[in-house]
């Protein structure tokens, strides 16, 4: 898994997990949210979130305040393209760790030889 996919699947992750259910893919969170949750630069995280954007995983929309329905701001909210990409990096990280474990398990085997 390469340093971008760790980076995205991180940011997918954050909007996956601060969505509400009944808004799946309708729950905009602006920049400055996913760089304070998730610790990236500021700048970092527009530029993987804008490349998201480019590819389809997120859209980005208005946000909306709940108390008066009043416009907030913007932000990002994850599409159905984006949750099928987030397990598709989960699987390849599994898969990672799997190869990493059987190769150490290889290794103590021919230590032991």
């Amino acid at each position: 898994m390469t340093p971008s996919d760790q980076i995205e699947s991180l940011l997918l992750r954050v909007l996956q997990d601060a969505t509400p259910a009944e808004y799946q893919f309708g729950y905009h969170l602006p920049f400055s949210y996913l760089s304070d949750v998730t610790g990236l630069d500021l700048e970092i995280t527009r530029g993987f979130m804008r490349s998201m954007r480019n590819r389809g995983f997120v859209r980005c929309g208005t946000g909306f305040r709940e108390d008066d329905g009043l416009i907030a701001g913007g932000g990002y909210t994850l599409t159905p393209a984006g949750l099928v990409h987030l397990g598709n990096l989960v699987d390849k990280a599994r898969d990672a760790l799997l190869r990493a474990s059987d190769m150490a398990t290889r290794q103590r085997r021919e230590a032991m030889g």
